[in-house]
């Protein structure tokens, strides 16, 4: 506890970071360069890494985007290093994925300490991640013990607890083999059902042994899931001193920051579907081969309200029958849409489906009435098992999926929210997950991330829209924001994009809406991998329009070049085939536009199929357009547009990974030409060899870039 004691945010002075010298860490003749034969320096670098002293010392937001190649890791983590030492702070580094976590500590935090050098070299760094992450013994305990509910699962069941005695993280990260959502949310440990220093195996619990890490460390690498999470508990009342999910810390490093609003959405969002009412049903209560387990018969045998017994047992059936109700009624509405929100329903489908919201919440209310006289009934003293705590986790989880209902019956006094619902797809069929979302997540990003910081600093490749940052300022809630200083600046990618890449538009393609525009979809795409020879990564916009490309493709393409298709295989499995296979072309939608790292040959051409315009009728995007229609405004320019341009950059970003990539992106949107905003996303690309030409002129342009130069 080097730099942690009883104090540790107590202490006022402040003892700023030297920009110059920071940096100087960076230059030719620092540090970093001693670990390479030939290293050059990198401009843009420098200055994001003084860009981000200076907020630190000035207590600034900083909003800066830095190109791909910039180095923005090493650019803020040797800054936070250095002020965590110095002025015995904590800095949390928030990413949008672990697997950006992992390669953070595995790697940038070992490479910043060489550069620091020996007096940095017992500072603790400590990647966080969820409950959900890490197996609770207590769990897996109850699961062995009631093994006979676990038939599918128990090869899976037994091969955890063999792993649990072997295991120093209990991470499932860990595992040698990945788990089923099933089994695995048997035994992991979660947020609201932790009996603390009150279970039988705290001494080994892996959540607590991660929690005193962290509260030893300097540096905290989260990502923006478990900082919302953090964030949300501490602007509801619990304060910003203490350990909430993470311990004290008043700077914050935003990477990736363009993906921080779909992160907050999620997090602030609540919801309710079948999967998780039948959850909490099943952890109350099962009966299987003449057999019942669950939580409700301990309950039972220690509260002085037995008779509820048979009463709950009958509400927690006729609950999940109702709401089986409400979800076919739910898909009569949908038929062929994704989904919907109220405000999209005619009044008709509206009354009717309220109707069954209604059903379905006074079933659930009146359960949970009961289920909560039969707790409060119970002897703690004779609760050895901790059945008395259980229930109560879930009777307060079961109300908050009740409050959702009701909340849907009164949705006209929740101005500000959305409440919508969506098809999920399942190896049972469609499923429905009822939706409220806060409409405009502004205000709440002001109150829990920006105000109560010291310090807050977004980085990330994407944050501009043409020459500003005001679209992204906006949604995050800095736009007018005059509470604090806020530093914006671009560091452009260094990169060789201008003789590196080529850039084609076909322009004979058909335009989007035109019938033969798919058949000229999978023409072109077939012409254009039969001169790469795979190497290509293949971004569509709809998961229809992909099945119909890749199905002709395979049909008619050389057997040698492999096609692999999302769905086919799990994200980081399909991944690390196209890495590894240089044949091999990748087919993806919308969640392969971001966070895809192949640097090199495997990654030689990006084909974007069509300009990533969001659904209209997306109820959140269609509630956030009427308002901006409401007040005067221009939803297509103010929301559409910039939304697309963002995901655009994303994609075509896909391209150059390492300074020594060369490759080729090709859209076959012709709008991007054709209309008035086209320039926009011309415009939001670094400079390139450009080929707007006809197809036939565009694939010679390609195969004497690849094979005569």
């Amino acid at each position: 506890m080097e730099y942690f004691d009883d104090d540790y945010f107590d202490d006022e002075k402040i003892y700023p970071l030297d920009p110059k010298k920071v940096s100087s860490l960076l230059e030719e003749d620092g540090p970093l360069a001693s670990f390479f034969e030939k290293y050059e320096a990198r401009e843009p670098q420098l200055a994001l890494t003084k860009s981000i002293c200076r907020c630190f010392n000035e207590e600034a937001i900083g909003v800066f985007e830095a190109g791909t190649g910039v180095g923005k890791s090493l650019a803020y983590l040797l800054p936070a290093m250095m002020w965590a030492k110095q002025n015995k702070k904590r800095v949390v580094i928030s990413t949008g994925t672990i697997n950006l976590q992992q390669q953070l500590i595995e790697k940038d935090v070992l490479t910043a300490k060489k550069i620091l050098g020996k007096g940095f070299q017992d500072m603790k760094a400590c990647l966080v991640k969820g409950r959900h992450n890490f197996l609770c013994l207590r769990r897996m305990t109850q699961a062995l013990r009631e093994n006979d509910f676990f038939t599918e699962g128990q090869e899976e069941l037994d091969k955890i607890k063999e792993w649990a005695t072997e295991t120093k993280d209990g991470s499932r990260s860990d595992l040698d083999f990945m788990p089923t959502e099933k089994v695995w949310s048997t035994v992991c440990s979660e947020p609201d059902n932790c009996p603390m220093n009150k279970c039988p195996y705290f001494s080994g619990c892996f959540v607590m042994k991660l929690k005193r890490e962290a509260e030893n460390s300097s540096i905290l690498v989260a990502n923006h899931h478990i900082l919302f999470a953090d964030l949300s508990v501490r602007a509801e009342g619990f304060g910003y001193q203490g350990t909430a999910v993470l311990p004290s810390y008043d700077n914050i490093i935003i990477d990736e920051a363009h993906g921080i609003e779909d992160a907050a959405q999620s997090f602030f969002s609540s919801d309710i579907s079948r999967f998780a009412l039948h959850k909490q049903i099943n952890l109350l209560y099962r009966f299987r081969r003449g057999k019942q387990a669950g939580i409700l018969s301990g309950i039972v045998s220690i509260s002085k309200k037995a008779e509820l017994f048979t009463e709950i047992i009958n509400l927690l059936e006729v609950s999940a029958a109702s709401f089986n109700i409400l979800e076919e009624q739910a898909l009569q509405v949908l038929q062929s849409y994704q989904s919907k929100s109220l405000a999209q329903t005619s009044s008709d489908e509206k009354e009717k489906l309220l109707s069954s919201v209604d059903n379905f919440f006074k079933n659930i209310n009146n359960l949970n009435i009961k289920l909560e006289s039969l707790i409060n009934a119970a002897d703690g003293e004779d609760d050895e098992e901790g059945y008395i705590r259980d229930g109560f986790v879930i009777l307060r989880r079961l109300k908050k999926m009740a409050s959702v209902m009701e909340n849907f019956l009164n949705s006209s006094e929740f101005p500000d929210d959305v409440f919508w619902f969506e098809k999920i797809k399942t190896s049972q069929g469609e499923a429905v997950r009822f939706i409220q979302t806060p409409l405009n997540l502004a205000p709440i990003m002001r109150r829990s991330v920006f105000m109560p910081m010291a310090t807050v600093i977004c980085v990330s490749a994407t944050l501009k829209i043409g020459d500003d940052f005001n679209f992204w300022l906006n949604r995050n809630g800095l736009y007018n924001f005059t509470e604090k200083k806020i530093i914006k600046d671009f560091f452009p990618s260094p990169f060789p994009y201008e003789k590196n890449v080529v850039f084609n538009i076909p322009t004979d393609m058909p335009m989007p809406d035109e019938n033969n525009f798919q058949d000229a979809v999978n023409e072109t795409v077939l012409a254009l991998l039969e001169i790469t020879q795979g190497k290509t990564l293949i971004l569509f916009t709809s998961y229809d329009s992909l099945q119909k490309t890749c199905e002709y493709v395979r049909e008619h393409i050389d057997e040698k070049i492999k096609i692999l298709k999302q769905g086919e295989a799990d994200r980081m499995q399909l991944l690390y085939e196209f890495k590894d296979d240089v044949t091999s072309c990748l087919f993806a939608t919308s969640s392969f536009w971001a966070g895809v790292d192949v640097p090199g040959e495997s990654l030689s051409h990006v084909i974007l199929v069509k300009l990533p315009f969001a659904v209209p009728t997306e109820p959140i995007f269609k509630a956030r357009a009427d308002l901006i229609e409401k007040s005067g405004g221009n939803s297509f320019m103010q929301l559409s547009v910039p939304e697309a341009v963002v995901q655009f950059r994303q994609g075509f970003g896909r391209l150059m990974r390492s300074n020594t990539d060369r490759g080729i992106v090709t859209v076959l949107d012709k709008r991007i030409l054709v209309k008035r905003y086209g320039s926009i996303f011309i415009q939001s690309i670094p400079q390139t060899i450009q080929c707007f030409s006809e197809t036939k002129a565009v694939l010679n342009k390609i195969e004497d870039f690849l094979y005569n130069n």
